[in-house]
């Protein structure tokens, strides 16, 4: 995979970041992205350089056409080419589905879906061959209380996952990672929002007893680039999370 070119959005901290430092080690050239948040960007891209990758930091806002369009055009005007796009970016924002004020459904749906199909569609237009591997949820597959709207994008993602395997193959192969709680800020604060400790999280509700990492992710990303024969695939990495049939369920789970 040397010298292939990697659009990795909302990257600048989180999942994003470990998903863009793996990929600098494999030798992929990497555009780094946030909306917003400038040092964070350039971080991540310092982080890459400084290990001998290459990367270059882009801010731009890929819940919009324009966003995606901008990163997707500096991407290749920097490095002449572009050969996988991980739709890292996302928003989840807790409330119960009722108390949903349009202003939160749109901006959920917009980060987490909209983005998802805007960077999509412009790096197909110009990639020759490649992989977009789109960064899911357990969400998308198993309800979690307070997060409907979330739910709703994450599952469209597992659903556009599929759809575009078929339309772009065999030239671009499309595949999704729907991980469970991993520990980043926003596992945090569903953490804090549900009035669940850590170590209370991983005791009743995973199998393994332990967090979901960002690396974990990073390295499915690795697997995912380095499989040909993978395409239209969602691989969950959840620690069990998924087969604890009581988790987040019901009104009555952040006290139960």
């Amino acid at each position: 995979m040397k010298g292939w070119v990697a659009i990795v959005t909302g990257s600048g901290r989180g999942i994003g970041r470990a998903i863009a430092l793996r990929l600098g080690r494999e030798g992929l050239r990497v555009v780094v992205n946030a909306k917003k948040g400038y040092e964070e960007v350039v971080e991540t891209a310092e982080l890459i350089r400084s290990r001998g990758g290459e990367a270059i930091p882009i801010l731009a806002d890929v819940s919009t056409r324009e966003g995606c369009r901008q990163l997707v055009e500096e991407a290749v005007k920097n490095y002449g080419r572009l050969d996988v796009l991980v739709n890292n970016a996302g928003l989840g924002l807790y409330a119960p589905f009722t108390e949903q004020s349009d202003s939160m459904i749109e901006k959920v749906l917009s980060v987490s879906l909209k983005s998802v199909i805007y960077c999509s569609q412009e790096a197909a237009r110009v990639m020759e061959s490649g992989s977009i591997i789109n960064i899911a949820s357990i969400a998308g597959i198993e309800p979690l209380y307070g997060l409907s709207i979330y739910s709703a994008a994450k599952a469209g993602v597992i659903a556009l996952t599929r759809a575009l395997a078929v339309e772009l193959a065999p030239r671009i192969r499309v595949n999704a990672i729907a991980p469970g709680v991993v520990r980043t800020k926003m596992g945090d604060s569903l953490l804090k929002v549900l009035g669940l400790s850590e170590d209370e999280y991983i005791e009743r509700y995973t199998l393994l007893k332990r967090f979901v990492e960002p690396e974990d992710i990073a390295e499915a990303t690795v697997f995912i680039l380095k499989t040909p024969s993978l395409t239209g695939q969602v691989i969950v990495l959840d620690s069990g999370m998924g087969l604890v049939s009581s988790m987040m369920r019901g009104s009555g789970s952040k006290s139960s």
